[in-house]
């Protein structure tokens, strides 16, 4: 049940991702820039969940593992960006 959640909540992030792009590339926003990078890791990091908990192949799962470590590692790049850009 939960992974179809995830699933549509990565592809209801295609769209916002696209918008807030568009926004931040027209009103150069920081902020629209910052909350866009967040749609699109936690967008991918959704993705991987819901593919990874259908997998049961070992492959797959070390793939989910690593994506999962790469939104982690954004999300710190991210938040310390923010401590950098004030």
């Amino acid at each position: 049940m939960w992974q179809s959640t995830l699933f549509g909540y990565a592809l209801a992030t295609v769209p916002v991702f696209i918008v807030l792009g568009v926004v931040a590339q027209l009103a150069r926003s920081r902020v629209a820039r910052r909350a866009m990078e967040l749609v699109l890791l936690s967008g991918v990091a959704a993705f991987a969940l819901a593919l990874g908990t259908l997998a049961d192949d070992a492959v797959q799962w070390v793939l989910v593992s690593m994506l999962a470590l790469l939104f982690v590692v954004g999300l710190v790049m991210h938040v310390r960006s923010y401590s950098r850009s004030s």
